[in-house]
């Protein structure tokens, strides 16, 4: 199917005279877009129930003194009704109507504020049963891991601050040290100390 011209489209059937506005229609960036044929006649025929006329239309109703009656003038026949609830974008659509079909009765948003204890909590009840808000689960029960310290080496210190360290720890540690000691220096001041004796 050819290309719609302006001097091709019928300007007396609405769903033809429109069409050749919408070819190669600005898209992106030196890339013009034409829609399928198949649409050009409902998007024809929605520029003229939307009240539009193109200049030669008007220019047509004038009289010889080349004025026109505003009773002349066609009305406007459909306009878009929003959605009746949800956000306001492109992808919640409304629809398109007569001029004097009804709105949609609007949909207030309660303000919780206004309400008493009982009636938020019920709210917050149906909140949560919708799932719009989420019930804080209970925390499982973790193992938390001490930082360890390091390894007491009697070697690398005096035998005044071993025998310091001896006095602070539990006789697992303490025998441990012990042993370390026998096999490394062998210091009798810490090995004959009375206080380790037996260990």
């Amino acid at each position: 199917m050819r290309l719609p011209l302006q001097l091709t489209c019928d300007q007396s059937d609405p769903t033809t005279a429109h069409q050749w506005l919408f070819v190669d229609l600005p898209f992106s960036e030196n890339q013009p877009y034409t829609p399928d044929v198949r649409l050009l006649p409902a998007w024809s025929q929605r520029v003229s129930d939307a009240g539009y006329l193109h200049v030669d239309q008007i220019r047509a109703l004038a009289n010889e003194d080349g004025y026109i009656h505003v009773d002349q003038l066609p009305k406007q026949r459909k306009r878009y009704r929003p959605p009746r609830r949800g956000q306001q974008h492109y992808l919640n659509t409304g629809d398109w109507v007569d001029m004097d079909a009804e709105d949609h009765e609007p949909v207030t948003i309660p303000d919780p504020a206004l309400y008493t204890p009982h009636e938020q909590a019920v709210m917050a009840e149906r909140m949560y049963h919708t799932g719009v808000l989420k019930r804080s689960e209970p925390e499982p029960d973790k193992a938390s891991v001490g930082k360890a310290r390091p390894v007491f080496r009697p070697g690398d210190h005096s035998p005044s601050t071993v025998n310091g360290y001896l006095m602070g720890v539990d006789d697992t540690e303490r025998r441990r040290v012990l042993a370390e000691e026998m096999r490394g220096k062998k210091r009798q001041q810490i090995l004959r100390n009375p206080q380790w004796k037996g260990l």
